[in-house]
């Protein structure tokens, strides 16, 4: 009886035993992100280990598997970082990347379930300049390897807990709604990319905008990261759906995704010790579809990668 006992335990526990799969680890996450990139340079979705319901979109629209890049990518480039998140069981790239009308820029982040992958998310510009952008033909065509500190594991002492990595990101947001760079925890020498070309303390990168009186506008791009929020630049925008999928707690990023919305607020900031500046050209209100890595050493922002497209029109929140 004993014996009959024992095996129909063991038959009851088996099929929950067999539900349970190991997490995917770094390295296995990081498998799952190499073997996608191919599989959309090869423009052959059989080759993706997915759910068969996968959710996938581009640009904050939902497209069948086998659309839009996996027709259109032609190669990975060299610049990539990676952000693995193994407790989410999720993965995040962005680097650049050629589709047939050129470089671009590129975001995918990829959700693992059960062995599989269960959720898609790209974001990738295009090789043309669009309104309130600029050629990226002039940044990712050119750029090799992204910045160390992306790759590179924090010291114990310098690791923060997921909820102060993502506090320090949402912060920056904060920072740019209220044109306050003293709530955001900069560090003193933080550096942002965007799509691919340095936007902090680069004088060489000129700073749109006009000025109505017709004198010079300063040089934002050539500022800090805290003193360029100081100056209210950013007062005509608003940052909405806020997401933080990804956290690598060892490497200190975060990967965001945000609706960053454009002149929903006014069509010209008030600059401190300045005064006003517009568009060149009167400009409707938009969006963009952005993604944003996060690099937090001991609770402050060293880097930023930022990757985005414009969408044709106002859409405060996405399909996620």
């Amino acid at each position: 009886m004993k014996a009959l006992v024992a095996a129909a335990t063991m038959m009851l526990a088996a099929p929950a035993m067999a539900a349970e799969k190991p997490a995917c680890d770094r390295s296995c996450l990081e498998g799952f992100m190499t073997a996608y990139l191919g599989a959309i340079v090869a423009h052959d979705p059989a080759r993706i280990h997915a759910v068969p319901n996968v959710k996938y979109t581009e640009n904050q629209a939902l497209v069948p598997i086998g659309e839009g890049l996996w027709k259109s990518l032609r190669a990975i480039g060299t610049y990539r970082i990676l952000a693995s998140d193994i407790r989410n069981q999720q993965i995040a790239f962005m680097g650049n990347a050629q589709i047939a009308s050129g470089w671009t820029m590129l975001t995918v982040r990829l959700r693992i379930q059960d062995g599989r992958i269960s959720e898609i998310e790209a974001i990738a510009p295009g090789a043309a300049a669009s309104a309130g952008t600029f050629d990226l033909s002039s940044g990712a065509g050119k750029l090799t390897l992204a910045r160390p500190a992306f790759a590179t594991a924090l010291r114990p002492e310098e690791r923060r807990d997921r909820s102060q990595i993502i506090q320090a990101a949402d912060l920056h947001y904060v920072g740019i709604e209220r044109g306050n760079g003293d709530i955001v925890p900069f560090d003193n020498d933080c550096i942002k990319v965007e799509n691919g070309i340095q936007l902090i303390r680069n004088p060489a990168f000129p700073s749109p905008g006009v000025s109505p009186s017709g004198k010079p506008v300063p040089n934002f791009t050539a500022m800090s990261c805290r003193d360029q929020f100081n100056t209210h630049i950013w007062d005509t925008d608003t940052i909405t759906d806020r997401r933080y999928p990804v956290v690598d707690e060892e490497r200190g990023i975060v990967v965001a995704f945000a609706m960053y919305n454009q002149y929903v607020k006014g069509p010209c900031a008030n600059v401190v010790d300045y005064g006003t500046i517009c568009p060149k050209q009167t400009t409707k209100p938009y969006s963009l579809a952005m993604a944003e890595a996060f690099k937090v050493r001991g609770g402050f922002i060293e880097e930023v990668e930022s990757i985005f497209t414009v969408l044709p029109v106002l859409m405060e929140r996405g399909v996620w």
